[in-house]
């Protein structure tokens, strides 16, 4: 039995601890106890790396990373940290609704249910989305939640896949810091493609990279591909690939995997960039992992030899590296090669020509407008494979003012037009009537196959056809890489930008397999103008010959 004055003891004890508890890995080597391959108190033992991550000061924090390399776990004490001993609120963002509840179920709760102190300090852990402990809130919250976002005034957010967001809710999130004399953001991710999400934070950083010296020639080092990874062997199949190890790029001796703890727990977190004081950014990859060896590298680096998906799981995922996938991009070159000796005012269609041209806007603040000559060069299935294009004119129009765009579709004698649907469908629907059986709205969605359009009339009699978002780019984009495309010589700046803005990769779908998706790394207006344009092409072509739009006969 405890007596009254062990009590009082351990009170004085636990309050001495808890004073001493002022940093999140301190105060996490005390609080939090794991579970599975690592169960115990937390440690950064096999994740030295963390340390460093874990006691930031600084008020913007980024970390670019390679999967499984322990920073969730991080996130997750900076969140619990803030509350218990900072006592401010948390809003914790993840990519949907969907990944926040499972993280909140998950997580969090497996969290509190190790550690008992945890246990007793939330007062209230029955909400997915919202965690009580006292009169602080930690807020979970999807990204494309707008209402869940707005509606969450905190000092501290943490900013989790970001890569994953939906980009334009960074922002709004961000805002959730506005009037708050303190505060911190704490982004984390694996990159996907250069100049977007976790890549555009991290070159805004100090760049940090994690250094360590050699136990061989005593160095100052780090481990980066290719040149710490010696890959034995000549394919995934070959039993050399188990020979294979990561050495060092000094000396080029080998650094043992069980060797780690000695050689990295001294290692350092070392800046590259000195241009920003108060945004800290660390980059780490899969040859600091203590659980992933030089072999699994190895063969991820393989699997990527003929398989592009494959290629960029193994530069995000293991390199914790952005990459474009050849072809992904369209380039400085491939724009110059499509550049012709006209210009966008020469003469007009005359009236009641037979020219194929078709009209893509995409609206917005500004109506971004592309008008397209389409010409046959050989006979096809599918018109948009058979046919080369010509941008005989792109510009923009105030997005006010949809009684401008009228004037194009007589002034180019359009055969179709295709107009994005949002944001102001009404005068979308208004533009459509005024020109009925040439003009259709036009929505992205999921499941559609191919370049298949599902058209539907809309009970005004605005007709919306429902495409594949990547598919469709795949096509019009698609054109630069085959030199199926002509560009008029004064082609704006702004136009070739915007193309080069849309980037192909692959992300994984809620089965885990690979699917081809378009990022973009600034405005992409001018591209999805041209899109639109693209696929008022097959509906021309439809109208014209009869022919549905999967190209069969009516």
């Amino acid at each position: 039995m405890t007596t009254p004055l062990q009590e009082l003891l351990n009170t004085i004890r636990s309050g001495l601890v808890s004073r001493s508890l002022n940093t999140c890995g301190r105060w996490a080597t005390h609080r939090r106890i794991m579970g599975g391959d690592f169960s115990g108190p937390y440690s950064f033992k096999h994740h030295p790396w963390c340390k460093g991550i874990s006691d930031s000061t600084a008020t913007y924090n980024t970390t670019m990373k390679a999967a499984q390399m322990g920073v969730t776990e991080v996130a997750i004490n900076l969140a619990l940290f803030t509350i218990d001993i900072l006592k401010r609120d948390v809003l914790y963002v993840l990519p949907t609704t969907g990944t926040a509840g499972d993280f909140s179920k998950s997580r969090f709760n497996t969290a509190l249910h190790h550690s008992e102190y945890l246990q007793n300090i939330f007062t209230n852990t029955n909400s997915v989305g919202l965690k009580q402990a006292g009169g602080v809130n930690l807020y979970i919250r999807g990204s494309r939640s707008d209402n869940g976002l707005k509606s969450v005034p905190v000092s501290v957010l943490i900013l989790d896949e970001l890569d994953e967001m939906d980009q334009r809710a960074i922002w709004l999130a961000l805002e959730r810091l506005s009037g708050q004399l303190s505060k911190t953001v704490h982004s984390l991710s694996t990159p996907t493609i250069p100049d977007f999400g976790i890549h555009k934070l991290y070159e805004q950083g100090t760049q940090e990279h994690f250094f360590f010296n050699c136990p061989h020639c005593g160095k100052k080092t780090e481990l980066v591909f290719p040149e710490c990874l010696k890959i034995c062997g000549e394919h995934i199949s070959d039993p050399k690939v188990s020979e294979s190890y990561i050495r060092c790029k000094e000396c080029k001796k080998e650094l043992k995997q069980a060797a780690k703890p000695d050689y990295l727990k001294n290692a350092f977190w070392e800046a590259t960039n000195r241009a920003s004081k108060d945004h800290r950014s660390f980059y780490i990859n899969q040859l600091y992992s203590f659980t992933i060896n030089a072999s699994e590298l190895a063969e991820a680096y393989f699997r990527g030899i003929g398989d592009e998906a494959a290629l960029v799981e193994y530069y995000n995922s293991k390199q914790g590296k952005p990459y474009v996938p050849d072809g992904g991009q369209i380039t400085d070159a491939e724009l110059q090669d499509a550049t012709r000796n006209y210009v966008k005012a020469d003469q007009r269609p005359e009236h009641g020509s037979s020219s194929l041209i078709t009209l893509g806007i995409d609206q917005g603040k500004w109506n971004h407008a592309c008008v397209v000559e389409y010409t046959q060069t050989h006979r096809g299935l599918d018109v948009n494979d058979t046919t080369e294009a010509k941008v005989l004119w792109e510009g923009k129009l105030p997005g006010s003012d949809f009684n401008a765009i009228g004037p194009l579709m007589r002034e180019w004698q359009v055969k179709m037009c295709v107009i994005d649907a949002d944001p102001q469908i009404n005068d979308a629907r208004r533009f459509a009537r005024k020109f009925p059986g040439y003009v259709y709205l036009c929505r992205y969605r999921k499941g559609q196959s191919g370049k298949e359009l599902q058209v539907s009339e809309e009970d005004d009699g605005a007709p919306i056809a429902t495409v594949d978002r990547t598919n469709w780019l795949d096509a019009s984009l698609g054109r630069f890489h085959t030199g199926r495309i002509m560009l008029p010589a004064d082609t704006s700046l702004e136009f070739k930008t915007n193309i080069k803005a849309l980037i192909r990769t692959y992300e994984k779908d809620k089965q885990g397999n690979p699917k081809a998706v378009y990022k973009n790394t600034g405005p992409d207006h001018f591209g999805h103008a041209l899109n639109y344009a693209e696929i008022a092409l097959k509906l021309a072509h439809a109208h014209a010959t009869g022919a549905d739009i999967t190209g069969k006969i009516l």
